[in-house]
């Protein structure tokens, strides 16, 4: 359904970071470390007028 579907991506400049604990030793994601130290791209992503950085397909109604 439409709640699984990416509408809306950023390509990052740089990798998630071990030093900030975006990633364990093991090579996980840390999602909660992820959403503290990128929480503006994030914000980006759900804006209602994304930035241009944002990349956006279709409206998210049936596109």
């Amino acid at each position: 359904g439409s709640s699984t579907r990416i509408t809306r991506a950023i390509l990052l400049a740089e990798p998630l970071s071990i030093d900030r604990g975006e990633v364990t030793d093991k090579g996980s994601v840390n999602q909660r470390a992820v959403l503290d130290c990128r929480a503006a791209l994030i914000a980006d992503l759900y804006a209602a007028a994304p930035p241009a950085h944002v990349i956006a397909v279709g409206s998210g109604h049936g596109d």
